[in-house]
């Protein structure tokens, strides 16, 4: 310390002599010389920076670098970290860019039929993004055992079905319409070839002429009967083809050549039975007459020749080909309850068939209707009296039901209850799995076995149905089974919406039947309609141990309700057409709708709404059910279905009261009677099958008592 101050004191005296005197130049160099290395030795060589402050000492400044920031670096562009002091002064180390993290950004899910989407890109920046195809995943399939058991696809949301609407619209070669110019050419040639050889044979002489079962005249005769077979056989396969354009027009409805093609050969139709039946009154004019009747009575013989002259009368076979093309324009109609065709077109139809009556010799189309088309056992004034059996004993159960069926509709079930009852009323057996199963399991039940020759199922057949090709699926709204005799073959149509359980069991019925019966016999209407709406309430009675409570209790209101509506539907329209086609009417709103002496086209609603006012049901049935059709496509038929649905009725109540296999014998004794006595009537065969007949009021009283029981 005392050494510094010396130098300090040195330091001063030099400066203060340099500063005194001036001394010359090269002593004054020697001295700043050493005056220079002085300092630097006291001082150092850095600059000593600004004066201190008056009073002060001059302190260095020395950077103090602390963080301040740090921008991050991106996936392409680098980042860094900045230090800096307080004098401003900056310093930063550099963040390498990171890259890009590309990884899965989003995915759509691939299902059975439909591929999915990847999508990839930078997790940070969205950059160098691209997308990956995925294939769709395939169905997988239950294991389907029978082809009426369907396999389901098992995934989640998935309704797809294997061997079920796949198999439909494949169809064996004979249900393949085949009619060409070679066929109506065929049937021209071997028609005159017939009537030639009869009309060349003598003229009928009792004594010469009469049946002998050998000789000349039996030989001659059984080659123009082999001929008559042959024309027979032809007109079979004619008829066959008409029914499959039918149906073939009904699987596409908007196709304008299936529908030409359909229209062509409803009237090709018409004319080829009037030629077929214009040989019955030759043949009677011929030596072969007592050889062609043989076996007939007089009176059976007048009655035949007046039908197929009738047949083969140019006026019947114009108007029946009109009334074709009236159900043809009525089938374009989109919207019937509205339209103002249909009443007119209506009108037209019903004159036209009063006079197709009186040619065929009635008195009344409905006379007609119900004893040569329908093969009724009761007159349309027997339906009265089934009129006031329902309105004493059923109106009552009709309207409970109906309350029920209110509170359901309002108070709809839900979640899985929601599900398993639509599984029975709205779902199609084609495309439900619980729909289908259900059903499946129930027809296992059913086979006939009184008769050892007839070992058949209700299982086999409906395989047989989906699996062989004769179950069609169309636009015509509607469910229906028909025969066809040239192939010996029943085939089955149903439509979406008309492909419900119940519905499936309907036309089952009617399918068993042809099965069973092959329609070798002669059954009336109403007896085949016991058949599938029996069908319907075995498989209610049934569902009763395979639903929740809740489920049936729904179901089974629902049902029922719509078993009572088809009969109060049925009978009016059965009273709509008895008033249409008598011209008289003598119920509610009668001074009105009868003050002019007639029925006109444009009093039709209003004479409807009123048969509905009369049977209690205004306001709970349609008003305008008259014109959805079936009063132009099955004229004097709906009232089948009101008997029908009557009689079948007690299938149910026996399930009640005696248990499942009571009243699914009784069932099936509808179809088997025909082992016992194909003759039965209809009211006979409900009695054979230990039920009440639609004429016996035992049957309405034991009805209200089972609804009775409900409330």
């Amino acid at each position: 310390m005392k050494k510094l101050l010396t130098l300090v004191l040195m330091l001063a005296l030099v400066l203060s002599l340099a500063s005194c005197a001036m001394l010359p130049e090269d002593l004054q160099a020697t001295i700043n010389g050493a005056i220079e290395n002085i300092k630097d030795a006291v001082f150092g060589t850095e600059d000593p920076g600004p004066e201190p402050d008056e009073g002060g000492e001059d302190v260095p400044h020395v950077h103090d670098f602390k963080f301040a920031e740090k921008i991050h670096a991106g996936c392409e562009t680098d980042g860094k970290e900045i230090y800096r002091c307080e004098c401003g002064e900056e310093q930063f180390t550099v963040i390498e860019a990171t890259g890009h993290d590309v990884k899965l950004l989003r995915a759509e899910a691939p299902n059975c039929t439909k591929g999915g989407t990847n999508y990839y890109g930078c997790a940070y920046c969205g950059g160098e993004s691209y997308t990956e195809s995925v294939e769709p995943l395939g169905h997988e399939f239950s294991v389907s055992t029978e082809p009426s058991r369907f396999a389901f696809c098992t995934r989640k949301r998935c309704t797809a079905t294997e061997n079920a609407l796949g198999a439909l619209g494949t169809y064996d070669e004979q249900l393949t319409f085949n009619f060409t110019e070679e066929h109506e050419a065929a049937l021209e040639a071997k028609y005159n070839e017939i009537l030639n050889a009869v009309n060349s044979a003598a003229e009928y002489d009792p004594a010469l002429h009469g049946y002998q079962a050998e000789g000349a005249l039996a030989d001659e005769f059984a080659a123009v009967d082999a001929l008559h077979t042959e024309l027979y056989e032809l007109v079979l396969y004619a008829i066959a083809q008409r029914q499959i354009a039918e149906i073939d027009y009904y699987c596409a409805m908007t196709d304008t050549a299936l529908e030409e093609r359909y229209s062509y050969m409803m009237d090709y139709y018409t004319d080829l039975i009037a030629q077929f039946y214009s040989l019955s009154q030759p043949f009677y004019d011929s030596c072969y007459r007592d050889f062609f009747y043989y076996g007939m009575t007089e009176e059976e013989i007048a009655a035949y020749l007046f039908d197929s002259n009738a047949l083969a009368d140019e006026e019947y076979t114009a108007l029946k080909s009109r009334n074709d093309q009236i159900e043809l324009t009525f089938n374009s109609i989109s919207n019937p309850t509205t339209d103002s065709r249909v009443p007119t077109l209506y009108a037209e139809f019903v004159a036209n068939n009063k006079r197709i009556a009186e040619i065929l010799g009635y008195d009344n189309y409905l006379d007609y209707a119900y004893e040569n088309v329908y093969g009724r056992d009761y007159s349309y004034e027997d339906v009265s009296e089934i009129i006031d059996y329902v309105a004493e004993h059923l109106n009552i159960a009709f309207k409970s039901l109906y309350g029920t069926y209110r509170y359901y509709m309002n108070n709809p079930l839900s979640g899985t209850s929601r599900e398993e009852y639509k599984a029975q009323m709205e779902y199609s057996f084609f495309d439900n799995m619980r729909a289908n199963e259900t059903l499946n399991d129930y027809i296992d039940l059913l086979a006939f076995t009184s008769n050892p020759d007839k070992q058949i199922t209700f299982s086999d057949e409906l395989n047989g149905l989906v699996s062989n090709g004769n179950l069609f699926y169309g636009k015509y709204e509607g469910a229906f089974v028909t025969y066809l005799d040239a192939f010996d073959i029943p085939i089955a149509y149903f439509s979406y919406g008309y492909d419900t359980n119940f519905t499936i069991v309907h036309e089952f019925g009617h399918y068993m039947n042809e099965i069973y019966n092959r329609s070798q016999f002669s059954q009336s209407y109403d007896l085949l309609e016991m058949h599938s709406q029996g069908d319907e309430m075995l498989y209610l009675a049934y569902l009763k141990g395979e639903l929740s409570e809740k489920v049936y209790a729904c179901v089974e209101n629902e049902h029922l309700f719509n078993m009572l509506a088809t009969v109060m539907s049925g009978l009016a329209i059965d009273a709509f057409e008895r008033a249409i086609y008598t011209d008289s009417y003598d119920g509610i709103n009668a001074d009105k709708i009868m003050a002019d002496g007639t029925i006109t086209s444009d009093e039709y609603d209003y004479l409807y709404q009123s048969i509905n006012k009369e049977l209690g049901v205004e306001g709970v049935l349609s008003n305008e059910y008259w014109r959805y059709g079936m009063t132009i496509s099955s004229p004097c038929y709906y009232v089948s279905y009101a008997i029908s649905a009557l009689s079948v009725l007690q299938i149910y109540e026996i399930a009640e009261t005696d248990g499942f296999e009571v009243a699914a014998d009784a069932y099936l004794k509808l179809f088997s009677y025909t082992d016992e006595n194909p003759d039965m009537t209809a009211d006979e065969v409900l009695v054979y099958a230990g039920m009440y007949s639609y004429n016996d009021e035992q049957l309405y009283i034991a009805l209200e008592e089972l609804f009775a029981t409900m409330d």
